[in-house]
């Protein structure tokens, strides 16, 4: 049966599009057509980069948004402080499926940068 996958990821001013994508790629995620990578609307340059890197659509989402997407599993006080969301990387992947979306992985740290993926089956 397929699946919708979508990769939600959250990421420092100092990241790079090699940080994002990285970090993506080490997480052995299957990429199929009609991925979905997610980020927060100010990181629309960096959404985009990367994005295009992986051949994604990109969907972007308030901070006011993804502070109240349920099924969120990780919290972060930081990010809360930085940009007014908890959870970016997690929000951001469940928020572009909808409310059936399920995280099958939460939250992965890499090089100033986070990813979570989740889909619908």
């Amino acid at each position: 049966m397929s699946q919708s996958v979508s990769i939600g990821f959250g990421c420092s001013s100092r990241a790079t599009v090699e940080d994002v994508v990285n970090l993506i790629q080490s997480c052995a995620i299957e990429l199929t057509p009609g991925s979905i990578v997610a980020t927060l609307d100010r990181c629309s340059s960096m959404g985009e980069a990367v994005a295009a890197s992986l051949g994604l659509r990109l969907m972007l989402f308030p901070a006011d948004m993804l502070a109240h997407i349920p099924g969120v599993q990780t919290y972060s006080s930081f990010a809360s402080a930085k940009v007014g969301t908890p959870s970016v990387a997690e929000a951001s992947a469940l928020a572009s499926l909808g409310p059936t979306a399920q995280l099958t992985l939460p939250r992965q740290t890499g090089h100033l940068c986070t990813c979570a993926v989740a889909v619908i089956r």
